[in-house]
């Protein structure tokens, strides 16, 4: 007859812990970079097409601007998210050729972490991006 230690039957234990103790925060931490990932796509493209349509549409570009913006972050599920949105001419903003710089500032909640800390101290992660773009000429 085989004689039983003391540590029989205790591996589906350890692994259930283990597996618990191990894979909820690295469950949680892709999440959380994935959220990070899609604020910065949302934000490179946000500032790609401000820059790309003050350099066409001087004129209305801040408000065209934020509206494209929301439409990015509603693309990427980023309701939740806060931009800012800079744009700044090198020189005049109506002089074809002079370069516009669009800055967009993203601050995106990291999902999971309100539960814990409260509603009033969401964790935020902070993204820029920046595009130039060239105004262009005026055809007549």
């Amino acid at each position: 007859m085989r004689r039983r230690r003391p540590d029989d039957g205790t591996a589906p234990i350890e692994f259930i812990v283990g597996t618990t103790v191990l894979l909820l925060p690295l469950l949680f931490l892709i999440v959380s970079l994935a959220q990070v990932q899609a604020g910065l796509y949302a934000a490179q493209s946000s500032a790609i097409d401000a820059a790309r349509t003050a350099a066409r549409h001087p004129a209305d570009a801040q408000a065209t601007a934020q509206t494209i913006a929301q439409l990015h972050f509603a693309d990427h599920d980023l309701e939740d998210a806060e931009w800012d949105i800079d744009l700044h001419c090198a020189r005049s903003c109506t002089m074809a050729g002079a370069p516009v710089t669009a800055t967009v500032t993203a601050r995106i909640p990291i999902p999971g972490i309100p539960a814990i800390l409260g509603e009033t101290r969401i964790p935020l992660m902070v993204v820029q991006s920046s595009h130039t773009d060239l105004i262009a000429p005026v055809v007549p």
